[in-house]
């Protein structure tokens, strides 16, 4: 057993839960694609996608041919879950007592630390296959429409209009032909909530009217069938396709703001709701909170601050905006991140608080294979020696994702006297600590809080930082 899975073993015993339990069964195939495949996967229960960031379980074990069995407590609704192996991560909905078999393989392009998108796949009967190739096969059709729209900007195609409409009208069929036949596998809610998303995405794309998509969202029965707004926004699809008929409601220039401002100043339900009754959905009696908790999410303002501040909203969406705010806070300056275990480079188990008495805390998070955080590094301990502060102490900080690159990060010493810890490829603690890029620099105060006082690389201005601390402590 690798060290770096002993340390994400650590994080996670409190996190254990007692009961019963089901097996899902899948496969890593990294090596298809020339990657190897993780030891860990991190998993993420995400019980309102879209609008909380989820719990962290137990990770699950990857075996050296890729193979895993994830154990999960029983539930009793399909649930959405993250799976990571940074840089890749995967969206899945796990049915409760699943009987499919997942394979998961790296994607395309990683552009960051962790949340590239890979590509996940059930072998069996499973709605997500259906959905996904209805995806595809959208995707392939906005490309045929995009590509014939900018040959004709650039002069190549010159076509009439009427071959113009009709090449749009095959393309209208395509879709409609293939969103009909994936709505033939459709059963469940939650599988009927995606596969209307994808309609009413379709018609957003193509342009068509509010009354057409009201139309559509009519028929689709989300807005009227019998599921509460709780069970509603817990499906993997249903407030996605909610907000391309409602969404972005703050952009419509016939809102009056005045009128809006004035009964959050006054703290009056009912006159926000007449200012906002245009664009407010008529059939769901929770329609204020929908249409604020979409905003705080997808454009926080000072404005929707007052509304949760001032307007009497009910007790579920006031927990859901409050957990908003506090996932909003984790990785900034201010946060308190959770203590954190580590490997040492003689392979003993430590931590943060068990190495450091010293108030204030300043890491260097470094990795395998960069130039760049090597030279930082270099800089790093001669700032660290230079600036001989009691009330400081310094660790470089590996997020190597195996055992060898481990290895070669320890290799790289120059003395002892650097203090050189394995924290692995976490994704919980990336989040956790604000870790985005490599190299980065984080601080943290007596207090427990991540600070700016310490946080510029050695090459972007850490020494006068560094000079300014010592002079105050």
């Amino acid at each position: 057993m690798s060290w770096g899975i002993r340390v994400n073993q650590v994080q996670a015993q409190s996190q254990r839960h007692v009961g019963e339990r089901f097996e899902v069964r899948g496969n890593c195939a990294h090596e298809d694609l020339g990657e190897t495949a993780p030891s860990l996967l991190h998993v993420r229960q995400l019980p309102y996608p879209g609008i909380s960031s989820g719990d962290w379980l137990d990770e699950i074990l990857v075996g050296s041919d890729g193979s895993f069995v994830w154990e999960l407590d029983e539930f009793h609704q399909p649930t959405l879950f993250e799976l990571s192996a940074p840089p890749w991560s995967w969206i899945v909905v796990v049915r409760p007592n699943e009987p499919c078999h997942l394979d998961l393989s790296p994607g395309k392009q990683a552009r960051g630390l962790y949340g590239a998108s890979g590509f996940s796949n059930w072998s069996g009967s499973h709605p997500s296959n259906v959905l996904d190739s209805l995806l595809a096969q959208q995707r392939l059709l906005n490309g045929q429409l995009a590509a014939s729209v900018m040959l004709k900007m650039n002069g190549v195609v010159l076509a009439e209009d009427d071959s113009t409409i009709q090449q749009e009208r095959l393309v209208d069929e395509s879709f409609e032909g293939a969103w009909s036949h994936a709505g033939e596998a459709m059963e469940e809610p939650w599988e009927l909530d995606l596969w209307w998303h994808s309609k009413l995405s379709w018609m957003v794309a193509r342009g068509s009217t509010n009354e057409a998509l009201d139309s559509v969202w009519a028929t689709s029965g989300m807005a009227s069938d019998f599921r509460t707004n709780q069970e509603k926004l817990q499906s993997a699809g249903w407030l996605s396709a909610w907000r391309q008929v409602y969404g972005s409601w703050w952009m419509n220039d016939a809102l009056d703001w005045d009128a809006i401002n004035a009964a959050v100043f006054l703290a009056n339900r009912d006159s926000l709701e007449r200012a906002m009754n245009q664009v407010l959905d008529p059939s769901n009696p929770e329609a204020l909170e929908l249409a604020w908790l979409d905003m705080a999410i997808v454009q926080p303002s000072k404005v929707v601050e007052r509304v949760w501040e001032s307007i009497a909203m009910g007790g579920f969406y006031q927990d859901l905006h409050k957990e908003l705010l506090q996932a909003r806070r984790k990785g900034r300056f201010g946060w308190t991140p959770e203590p954190i275990s580590w490997v040492l480079p003689n392979g003993d188990l430590d931590s943060l608080s068990g190495q450091c008495l010293q108030p204030w805390k300043i890491l260097l998070v470094v990795k395998d294979g960069s130039s760049a955080a090597a030279r930082e590094r270099e800089y790093f301990n001669a700032l660290i020696k230079e600036a001989d502060c009691r009330e400081l102490c310094a660790f470089v900080v590996s997020i190597d994702s195996n055992e060898e690159g481990w290895s070669t990060t320890v290799s790289g010493r120059k003395s002892i006297n650097e203090e050189v810890v394995w924290i692995g490829n976490n994704p919980q603690v990336f989040e956790d600590y604000g870790i985005e890029a490599v190299p980065t620099v984080i601080a943290i105060n007596g207090a427990g809080e991540l600070s700016r006082q310490l946080s510029r690389l050695p090459s972007a201005g850490l020494s006068s930082q560094l000079k300014q601390f010592v002079k105050k402590h």
